[in-house]
């Protein structure tokens, strides 16, 4: 990591959450006075999830995760795959992510190349899956 740069990982969760919160309607921080008397609007429904590094030193691991905020509520539901250099899916989790900590998961950049890794979430009310997509870069160091 680069001095005077602050870590990824929480900023990134607060970023996938802000950007959600602004794309959903009805979602935390939508103007309220479009809303008919006596309706309430809801906070946003969703998996937090951790954004890797974005270039490590080939050997070096990279860390995936997933949180529920249990505030929001809705669907904890969530899938994520990791696809390495070769193009292949080589980590694979799907489940219901805790509300009480973070999940993670270290990954392993075993040679130089691009590693993809796609979040699968439900968002508010949806009964499909939207995804996520990160990339991390490795490199001979």
């Amino acid at each position: 990591m680069r001095p005077g740069r602050p870590a990824a990982a929480g900023l990134a969760a607060v970023a996938w959450l802000a950007l959600l919160a602004i794309a959903l309607p009805g979602a935390a921080g939508a103007a309220t006075e479009h809303a008919p008397p006596g309706v309430r609007t809801s906070a946003p429904q969703l998996v937090l999830v951790n954004q890797p590094a974005s270039s490590i030193c080939v050997g070096r691991t990279f860390t995936v995760g997933v949180w529920f905020q249990q505030i929001s509520g809705g669907s904890r539901a969530y899938r994520m795959a990791v696809s390495g250099p070769r193009h292949r899916r080589f980590f694979y989790r799907r489940g219901v992510a805790p509300s009480t900590h973070w999940r993670f998961w270290k990954i392993t950049a075993g040679r130089a190349g691009r590693y993809l890794t796609t979040y699968f979430v439900h968002p508010p009310h949806s009964s499909g899956w939207k995804a996520y997509r990160t990339t991390t870069r490795a490199r001979r160091c």
